[in-house]
């Protein structure tokens, strides 16, 4: 019993770091300036990517994006990305407002939950 205990403690534990993390994330978002995020993004490029479990996190970060930040700003990044040529489109299909609508569409809001379901990988 004293395992199950110890196991749901840290559950608990990890869900609150959780959350805790997604704030700072949301604050950090809304921070960063335009050029910078385009930077940060750049960098989810299997080609300069520190490694595949990197970009493998691309879409849980597009989600967040589109969580947080206006339309606007992702019309910007959407831009930028398709400016730099078709080996970028897939990057810039992330922020069309198809994909913001799609990514609306599928949130998953569990009742009584204190923010919409996510997804780590």
């Amino acid at each position: 019993m004293a395992d199950l205990s110890a196991a749901w403690t840290h559950r608990n534990t990890l869900a609150e770091a959780l959350d805790q993390a997604l704030d700072l994330l949301a604050v950090e978002l809304r921070a960063v300036s335009t050029a910078d995020l385009i930077d940060f993004l750049g960098g989810f490029s299997p080609a300069r990517s520190p490694g595949p479990e990197w970009t493998a996190t691309f879409e849980r970060l597009v989600e967040q994006l589109w969580e947080h930040l206006d339309p606007a700003i992702l019309a910007e990044i959407e831009a930028a990305f398709r400016a730099r040529g078709p080996i970028w489109a897939a990057f810039a299909n992330s922020f069309t407002p198809q994909h913001g609508e799609h990514l609306r569409a599928a949130r998953w809001h569990p009742g009584g939950a204190k923010r919409a379901a996510i997804v780590l990988t």
